[in-house]
């Protein structure tokens, strides 16, 4: 009863939005209306956490834990909740927050599909969302994010291949889609993506080999031979079967290639 109480009070709050828009905007109400929408799809209160003891109407919001905003435009940029243990829906309402550059939600208990409203965040540079409980198909308009540069959704539920628009992502460098039920075959438009430098495929259940054109755009060619480029093939086949269950044979898979990049052409 309370719950629904709190999200009738919220459409009252989006109704007086378009009648007083210009005054609304200058007090950045929309980015406050969208926290209190995503507080409200959690079925932990904030309110009653130690960690988001502040999360109250009463408070600035721009000082709620885990919320970050810009000095000058007092906008929210960052929305950083990891490992505090929240359990629910992702509220569509986050598309709203338009400066956002940095949602990191991950080690929690986040379960439903990935709002496609996510793909208006235009500013959008860090989305990770790894370890929760996310399902259904990765949004294809995660490519309207232009300014994407860390994709980061291991360890959930996602299905599906990987959206053919992922392409054509003109600033994105790190890729982690690992231990989700994904299907199909290792795509290769993905090498189309010239600023790619690491990509984690780990038990994605993906089929098929490694497409060169995906090892060429990861800017490899001026720090080691061709003869040890296909050394770094091999390892990225078989970590596409590494367990969870042995985190610490992904870092050192890591680790390897990290040492294998750093080999100079001068190495007899």
């Amino acid at each position: 009863m309370e719950k629904f109480i709190f999200v009738a009070f919220l459409d009252v709050m989006l109704a007086s939005l378009s009648m007083f828009q210009p005054v609304i905007c200058s007090s950045n109400f929309i980015d406050q209306v969208a926290l209190l929408h995503f507080k409200s799809a959690i079925n932990i209160d904030l309110t009653n956490t130690i960690k988001g003891g502040n999360w109250t109407i009463e408070a600035n919001f721009c000082e709620w834990i885990g919320v970050i905003c810009s000095n000058r435009t007092q906008r929210v940029t960052t929305l950083n909740l990891l490992y505090m243990g929240l359990h629910g829906r992702l509220s569509p309402y986050l598309g709203n927050l338009s400066f956002l550059a940095s949602l990191d939600l991950s080690n929690n208990s986040f379960y439903g599909r990935i709002p496609i409203e996510i793909g208006q965040l235009r500013r959008l540079k860090e989305l990770i969302l790894e370890i929760n409980q996310f399902e259904g198909n990765i949004p294809p308009n995660l490519i309207q994010c232009q300014n994407l540069e860390v994709i980061s959704l291991t360890v959930n539920r996602l299905m599906g291949g990987i959206p053919r628009e992922f392409g054509t992502f003109p600033k994105l460098q790190l890729l982690y889609l690992d231990l989700n039920p994904l299907r199909g075959q290792i795509p290769s438009f993905l090498g189309n993506i010239s600023t790619l430098q690491f990509i984690s495929l780990c038990s994605a259940n993906l089929t098929g080999s490694i497409p060169l054109t995906l090892f060429n755009s990861m800017k490899h060619e001026d720090l080691m031979p061709l003869e040890l480029g296909s050394i770094v093939l091999s390892i990225l086949e078989l970590g596409l079967e590494c367990s969870k269950d042995l985190p610490e044979e992904r870092m050192a898979m890591k680790t390897i290639m990290v040492k294998l990049n750093k080999i100079k052409l001068s190495l007899p």
